[in-house]
């Protein structure tokens, strides 16, 4: 190849237009991910709240308004999980992103949502949301909702690149359906198992995969355990045979270490964001909590 050649072809490259990202923000990482699945090389995505976070006390800061300023799509988890993400959007004073606008999306539209609350809800009964239970990415049935409400969120700010977007979300949802079917037969030896769970955050997982929620280490949502409410749990799964408890990366362990100690059981961490526990996807985050709670229940 000639220097005239090698000239031409750089010349050629350098003149090439940039393919213009979508600029896009979600609250959580797991989100993130999914946007990655549908745009494609057609996005530019951040997360807002970092995969060591806790769900509901993530610190808004100024550079987070300034992200949300240049986005052109916003995605949330919704049902007041990420209601601290408001003032932002506020602070941002970006009018297309904003609830209502082209540019906002909620992926918890579709969702067949659980433990709603009926009746009068107050602060005594802990961190209990209006909506129903917001953990609903841990059934990965779920991240297709997910993905397809940023599927169309993407046609209405990028309608040029549509068809690519299809594309794309059909690719992940057939991915999501394989991965599916081996989850099922990794825990189906185990259905109807009972585990205790840290919060109440994993009801779409267990529903998911057929195991049985035993107790929670918290007595209520948010509220940290008395004595007696750990005492309450240990003998409860001392009577049902319970070995396993299951707590989300960033809780504290010593509850939980203090329960399984008196009743000859194993604490099990799951990495429940993308990015924790050296998870770089959403896949690999479910798929790394399904072997990690068979292995528990399978004595290992």
């Amino acid at each position: 190849m000639t220097k005239r050649t090698v000239l031409t072809l750089l010349w050629v490259l350098v003149s090439l237009p940039a393919v213009a990202q979508v600029r896009v923000v979600t609250t959580f990482t797991d989100l993130a991910d999914l946007v990655k699945q549908v745009g494609g090389n057609r996005v530019q995505v951040s997360a807002l709240a970092r995969p060591q976070d806790d769900f509901h006390l993530v610190t808004p800061r100024p550079s987070m308004a300034l992200e949300l300023s240049r986005a052109r799509l916003f995605v949330r988890v919704g049902m007041d999980l990420d209601l601290w993400a408001d003032d932002l959007l506020t602070a941002a004073r970006n009018a297309s992103i904003l609830r209502g606008a082209s540019g906002y999306v909620d992926c918890s539209v579709g969702v067949k949502k659980l433990e709603v609350p009926t009746g009068r809800v107050d602060p005594s009964m802990g961190d209990i949301h209006l909506y129903g239970n917001p953990h609903y990415l841990f059934d990965p049935v779920n991240a297709k909702v997910a993905a397809r409400n940023i599927l169309e969120g993407l046609k209405r700010v990028d309608p040029a690149h549509a068809t690519e977007y299809q594309q794309n979300y059909e690719a992940f949802a057939q991915r999501v359906e394989e991965h599916l079917k081996r989850w099922q037969q990794a825990l189906a030896p185990y259905r109807g198992a009972p585990v205790v769970v840290y919060h109440k955050s994993l009801t779409y997982f267990l529903q998911r995969f057929g195991l049985q929620e035993l107790a929670t280490v918290e007595p209520k949502p948010g509220i940290p355990p008395s004595p007696g409410h750990l005492r309450e749990v240990v003998q409860r799964m001392k009577s049902a045979g319970c070995r396993v408890i299951l707590v989300e990366h960033f809780r504290p362990r010593r509850f939980a270490e203090a329960v399984a100690r008196e009743a000859g059981a194993k604490v099990v961490v799951l990495p429940v964001a993308v990015g924790a526990e050296g998870t770089s996807s959403y896949l690999q985050m479910v798929d790394t909590m399904v072997s990690r709670v068979a292995a528990a229940l399978a004595g290992r």
